[in-house]
């Protein structure tokens, strides 16, 4: 095969790679030292069964058992503690077994500290000091597991020490360093760190840290293929592993609405990533997709027959594999501790049944697409690998590396890489296995020019000029919108997710707009509104601002659940819409 880039792909890529990068050896390590001097501590989870939580999953492994793992991100440390202790009154009382909750603190745990001040806050507890760590992993013998905002973040050497040292043998969700985080605008120095501490969790390879990777949070979501996602994996095992010696897992699955294709894939994953002493699965999630925003106990319709054929894999696959559960309110609120027992309970109980459909598996099918996944996504990796060492990349320098992946464009890497277009020379992915979020947000967008293509909004919306982008990683929403605006003739400047205000009003200004559409999911809507307006006023631009989404803050400091903050964001001069009418019949109105 000749070259696997145009000359125009070559330069695109080039062009993205950054000036002065450190000595990447000597910053990890600087980490392995650090890492070599942490102290241990031994976790009540140990105390209860004698070894490691990641022992303990080999042993199950040995059983073909699943592990059973819920989410928690309550408001505060106290609450996490709680959370914890509930959860094991729940094993004690019920005779099941959640073995590992994970984390989700706030998203600014993973920015340092000196990089915070005036940073919108959004919905989680806070990390700040090593006892916060210590607090919960002593609070209980279910076992935490700290995911996000930890390794893959730019405060990764400071979160990485404070979660091994507290007993965490899982840290990070090293696929989100493609995340932007807010403050932190120097990728090459966020990089740095997370090598720095990758070469942390490298020295205590004997001591079965493991990175752990999760699709779903990171371009995964972006992608048409879902066997995509598991090139992407691949490539996160090669700066974790054969550049950095560290271990690492991979977990994914909220995604991902077909079993049979989630099944495949995990079971792809778990064969390409295991090792003979710990699992190559960090967890699966359920599909969350499917959810229901409305009558909400019908979301149990989707879950409980899921797991029961996860369960039913596990038992014959063996792999290792721990389930995370996701309450049925997840869509509309933040769970309550209750109600996260009560999806572990209903997923657990269906071990009781799964004996009885037992007879009536047929496996071939899956391990058939199991198959054609590892060879797809191995030859899509090696694809990834070359075409950007055609480009100039140092493809053995992980900062190098990790900067450029972060600034390429997701949909472009999928098509610039993929086997159906480097092989078969297609103009468009043909999937393997289509990945339900894209899927899902095409349909939308198809359903929405569908209702509104007879309206007036077309001829009102006509060279009407717009920014849209989402301040966090949830993505959907602002694309149907820029999707449906574009149809009917607006002239929309896209500026994707994870967008912070200022730099939301700077792509604004850039092109000479003064309409603007922020999508917000993630708690932080009103100290976003209050920035962005604050920001707006020094620049002394008159801006229309219109804001959907989950519109929920936390009021104040001590509030348990946040609460919707619609009134207050319309207070600030902030238009707030519903739907994609809504909006159109807000932006048409002069």
């Amino acid at each position: 095969m000749g070259k696997l880039l145009n000359k125009a792909n070559r330069d695109y890529i080039a062009s993205l790679i950054p000036d002065n990068i450190p000595d990447w050896k000597k910053v990890w390590q600087e980490g392995y030292e650090i890492g070599k001097n942490l102290k241990i501590k031994t976790i009540p989870f140990e105390k209860k069964y004698g070894m490691k939580p990641v022992d303990y999953r080999m042993k199950l492994k040995e059983k073909g058992e699943m592990c059973w793992k819920i989410n928690t991100g309550l408001s505060s440390v106290e609450e996490q503690v709680a959370a914890m202790k509930e959860a094991e009154k729940f094993n004690e009382e019920t005779g099941l077994n959640i073995s590992m909750a994970h984390q989700l603190p706030q998203n600014i745990t993973g920015v340092p500290k000196d990089k915070r001040e005036g940073l919108p806050i959004s919905l989680g507890f806070m990390l700040n000091e090593p006892e916060d760590w210590e607090a919960i992993t002593m609070a209980s013998s279910v076992a935490p597991v700290f995911g996000d905002n930890h390794l893959g973040w730019p405060n990764a050497v400071e979160t990485t020490i404070n979660s091994i040292e507290a007993g965490s043998q899982w840290t990070g969700l090293f696929s989100t360093y493609v995340q932007v985080a807010p403050g932190c605008p120097d990728e090459v120095w966020n990089m740095t760190e997370n090598v720095k501490a990758l070469g942390i969790v490298a020295s205590r390879y004997d001591d079965k840290i493991i990175v752990n990777g999760q699709s779903d949070d990171s371009y995964g979501a972006y992608f048409n293929d879902l066997a995509t996602s598991l090139a992407w994996a691949r490539m996160d095992q090669y700066i974790v592993c054969d550049l950095c010696g560290a271990r690492y897992s991979y977990s994914f699955g909220n995604f991902t609405q077909d079993i049979m294709h989630k099944t495949a894939l995990w079971l792809a994953a778990s064969e390409v990533f295991s090792k003979e002493d710990q699992p190559g699965i960090g967890f699966v999630y359920p599909d969350t997709i499917s959810h229901w925003d409305h009558h909400i106990q019908a979301n149990y319709g989707f879950q409980i027959p899921e797991v029961l054929l996860l369960i039913l894999a596990e038992k014959h696959f063996k792999t290792g594999c721990a389930f995370l559960s996701v309450p049925i309110t997840e869509k509309v609120a933040i769970p309550t501790v209750p109600e996260m027992l009560d999806m572990t309970g209903a997923c657990q109980r269906a071990q009781e049944v799964a004996y009885y459909w037992e007879p009536l598996m047929n496996w071939d099918p899956i391990e058939r697409l199991r198959d054609q996944t590892i060879e797809l996504s191995d030859r899509m990796f090696h694809y990834m690998l070359d075409g950007l060492a055609e480009a100039g990349v140092d493809i053995t320098n992980p900062i190098e590396l990790m900067v450029v992946l972060k600034a390429i464009d997701p949909f472009t890497l999928e098509k610039l890489f993929h086997p159906s277009i480097v092989e078969d020379g297609n103009e468009t992915i043909v999937p393997l296995m289509p990945a339900a979020l894209w899927n899902a947000t095409q349909n939308e967008l198809a359903n929405q020019i569908t209702l509104l293509k007879d309206t007036k909004y077309p001829g009102l919306l006509k060279d009407h000029r717009i920014c849209v982008a989402s301040a966090d990683v949830h993505f959907a929403g602002a694309a149907v919108i820029a999707g449906v605006m574009k149809e009917f003739g607006a002239d929309v400047i896209d500026g994707g997710n994870q967008l912070e205000a200022i730099d939301v009003l700077d792509l604004a200004d850039e092109n000479n707009i003064t309409d603007i559409c922020v999508s917000l999911h993630n708690g932080q809507a009103l100290p976003y509104a209050k920035l962005i307006v604050k920001l707006a006023a020094e620049r002394g631009r008159k801006y229309r601002f219109f804001f959907g989404g989950v519109l929920q803050s936390f009021l104040n400091e001590d509030d348990d659940v946040p609460s919707d903050v619609t009134k207050e964001i319309q207070e600030l001069g902030i238009t707030t819409v519903t739907t994609v009418e809504d909006l159109l019949d807000k932006i048409t109105q002069q």
